[in-house]
């Protein structure tokens, strides 16, 4: 009687287990709400990232990390790698920043949304990858016409010639004159 007793006890336990873990775990991170979001990674994994990035980029292209790419998949392989945790900024946004997977060296992505999550920036710090990359390292904004605000270039400005990504780079001399190395692109 003790044995069945001691089974239908562990048996419980094994079923109620998953239930108290599942409380304990945070909720899955959501477009619609930034701030369930950890970091990039999990951003980019999130229902809905892609069409929402689509459509913020539209049909445009460039040569960041591969060359004559959409600017949608330049930016999920640039959020592809470890990412820094999310950070939040004032007027309830939220900075994401990545790296590529296999090239965080001065090579990244950030993204800035707002509270409902959508994207309002689109930065990119890369060495322009045309047939071969540049030697230097460039930073590319990208705002929506008329969604231009000065606090998110700062913000932007501030991510590509931070010390964390100025430590990245393989040969730091490729950050020389980066000032003049800085566009800001107006999506229609």
């Amino acid at each position: 009687m003790r044995g069945l007793l001691r089974i239908a006890c562990l048996i419980a336990w094994l079923l109620l287990l998953p239930c108290s873990v599942a409380l304990a775990a945070p909720g899955p991170c959501r477009l619609i709400d930034p701030s369930t979001c950890p970091n990039a990674n999990e951003l980019a994994r999130s229902n809905g990232f892609v069409q929402a990035l689509g459509h913020f980029t539209t049909d445009s292209k460039a040569s960041y990390f591969k060359s004559n790419r959409s600017l949608t998949e330049q930016a999920m392989s640039g959020l592809g790698g470890s990412g820094d945790s999310m950070v939040a900024l004032p007027d309830r946004r939220f900075l994401f920043v990545g790296c590529p997977s296999r090239d965080c060296r001065g090579n990244a992505t950030a993204i800035i949304l707002n509270e409902y999550g959508q994207i309002e920036a689109l930065g990119f710090s890369s060495f322009h990858c045309q047939d071969v990359c540049d030697d230097t390292r460039h930073l590319d904004f990208y705002f929506r016409k008329d969604s231009q605000d000065d606090a998110l270039l700062a913000t932007l400005k501030a991510w590509g010639t931070s010390d964390k990504l100025r430590r990245s780079l393989l040969h730091p001399e490729a950050d020389d004159g980066i000032d003049s190395r800085m566009d800001v692109h107006v999506i229609p």
